[in-house]
């Protein structure tokens, strides 16, 4: 085995790769655009084919359309010839991945999709292949050398190819308004759907709020959040509505300003006109709330101003919102 500086060799693949990146940036132009028109306009989904490492390629286009507002799927080149044609309609689009554009599954195809006329679309880096003339538009993903030293690997080339299907898939998601919310719907059980598609309402603590009356001592202050272990008590008025928030910090610094707190009430100590929020917002803008007022707990509100419930930190984490 040779000798040879791993390092100097990974670094040199990564800026050959980024510089390649540059340049079809530099390409993008007018024939970019039409194709986001066209995808924009297309009633039906979005189908990726292509076959090896375009392939893969085409394949992470789709679910990156799928979850960024474009209905899209997969439709593998040897087996569209064997049956799963069936999955085009006259309502698609379909977009060829080929490198060199001459890939013969993908131009045995072309005949069945003519019949449909539907709108072609290839991403290649030979602008001139059959593929390239039969199609609508071709969008060039072509590089001049690959990041391998036998420029034999499919690697720079890869690398554009899946960048320029990412920036239709974001460029489409600006143009129709997708939101944060609408991507967690498309992904519910991940952490970004836990985060994003979660009410306040959901998570917060309702049971055994560490509740108390503006008359209450502090000696009893304390002993609530010790039984309760949630760092704050909440003052209520006689009509069940905020008056303020006694927490662990308070405490401290009423240790440091009373000798004596034996009688000392807690509406004297407590925190008036504490941060409160609907029970209604997003769980993660409760966090961010959070973390801009560097506090670890807030009082969720129903819509009369009367308390809904308790949201603190850690049972935020314990939740998953992080």
């Amino acid at each position: 085995m040779k000798n040879i500086n791993k390092i100097s060799i990974a670094k040199k693949v990564i800026k050959e790769e980024s510089i390649a990146l540059v340049k079809i940036a530099n390409k993008i132009g007018h024939d970019f655009e039409k194709v986001c028109d066209i995808i924009l306009n297309c009633k039906g989904k979005v189908i990726t084919i292509g076959l090896g490492k375009s392939g893969h390629v085409a394949q992470k286009a789709s679910a990156t359309f799928s979850s960024t507002g474009t209905p899209s799927i997969f439709l593998h080149a040897a087996e569209a010839l064997h049956g799963d044609m069936g999955l085009v309609t006259k309502s698609d689009i379909v977009i060829f991945y080929s490198n060199s554009g001459e890939t013969k599954e993908l131009l045995s195809l072309l005949p069945l999709l003519k019949l449909l006329k539907i709108p072609l679309i290839t991403i290649s880096g030979n602008k001139n292949s059959m593929l390239g003339k039969k199609s609508d538009i071709i969008i060039d993903s072509g590089v001049n050398f690959e990041a391998c030293p036998l420029n034999l690997t499919p690697t720079s080339s890869v690398i554009t190819a899946i960048a320029i299907s990412d920036a239709l898939a974001i460029t489409l998601l600006q143009c129709r308004g997708f939101t944060s919310k609408d991507f967690a719907k498309s992904h519910p059980q991940g952490n970004l759907g836990k985060r994003l598609l979660k009410k306040v309402s959901d998570i917060m603590i309702t049971k055994k709020l560490p509740v108390l009356k503006k008359d209450t001592l502090v000696i009893k202050a304390i002993e609530i959040i010790t039984k309760y272990n949630h760092g704050i008590v909440i003052i209520l008025n006689s009509d069940k509505k905020l008056l303020g928030i006694f927490t662990d910090g308070d405490l401290r610094r009423t240790l440091k300003q009373y000798a004596d707190i034996s009688s000392l009430n807690l509406f004297k100590v407590m925190t008036k006109n504490p941060i409160a929020i609907s029970k209604d917002i997003m769980a993660a803008e409760a966090l961010n709330i959070m973390e801009k007022n560097e506090i670890t707990s807030l009082v969720a509100l129903n819509s009369d101003k009367t308390i809904a419930g308790l949201l603190t930190l850690n049972w935020l984490l314990r939740k998953g919102i992080d």
